[in-house]
């Protein structure tokens, strides 16, 4: 090991080899020791004490590839990405007309469950109209089951995705969407929704700016929709509280 890495980051923050040693509840001597060479070869133990203390990594305090970044480095680095993704917002472009809806109704109604059984849902097939007058056709009915996390969520609904608008929340095509119904949208704020505008359903992020919905893609190549609140024919559904790949 070399100890000049550690003993750089040390002077850097001007600190003592007693302070260091108290911030990794180590003694002055083992501390001191190291910080000299003394102890070329530290136990994994000691070197995860004093990384903790002084807020780095092991691999960092080695020298090894990848953890070049001290922990000052990582904070301006921080700062820096979100400086970043401040400007790429502040940039990216507005559409104010429809894009091709990215969802579709699957279960609109559901069954009381069985104590300790999963929710089921109606799947049905939809058009892209009123989700609750045009269902398909009765035909081809099926049932799915709405997993028991997302049913103590208040989830009543499931929805498809379709396309990859929503790739970046982890949302692909083909998963099930399970959704609780909400009908204010301030309370939905910020959150994923289904939502009906003009007769089309989409999920995406609701946001508000002053009297205009924006609805955000989690994908660079789809720009946020952005209507004025009163001349748009808009509906909420509900938020969508997880989905096929969600593990939380």
């Amino acid at each position: 090991m070399d100890s000049s890495r550690l003993r750089g980051l040390v002077d850097e923050r001007r600190l003592t080899y007693s302070q260091v040693a108290e911030l990794a509840g180590l003694t002055d001597e083992t501390v001191g020791r190291i910080m000299r060479g003394t102890t070329p070869n530290p136990g994994v133990d000691t070197l995860e004490k004093i990384a903790n203390g002084l807020g780095v990594t092991v691999g960092w305090i080695l020298g090894e590839q990848g953890f070049e970044f001290s922990a000052n480095d990582r904070v301006e680095l921080r700062r820096f990405i979100d400086r970043a993704e401040e400007l790429l917002k502040a940039t990216q472009p507005e559409r104010k007309e429809l894009e091709s809806p990215n969802v579709s109704a699957v279960a609109l109604g559901r069954r009381k469950p069985p104590r300790a059984a999963p929710r089921r849902g109606r799947v049905t097939p939809a058009s892209a109209t009123d989700w609750r007058e045009s269902f398909g056709d009765r035909r081809e009915d099926r049932e799915a089951d709405i997993p028991q996390q997302f049913a103590e969520r208040g989830a009543k609904h499931i929805f498809r995705a379709e396309g990859d608008s929503m790739i970046g929340e982890r949302i692909a095509d083909g998963d099930l969407l399970y959704v609780a119904e909400e009908s204010d949208p301030r309370r939905a704020r910020g959150r994923i929704v289904v939502c009906i505008v003009d007769g089309s359903p989409y999920v995406k992020r609701l946001e508000f700016a002053g009297r205009k919905i924006r609805l955000v893609s989690a994908n660079e190549r789809f720009a946020p929709m952005v209507f004025d609140e009163e001349s748009v024919n808009w509906s909420l559904i509900g938020i969508v509280v997880g989905w096929s790949h969600d593990t939380r």
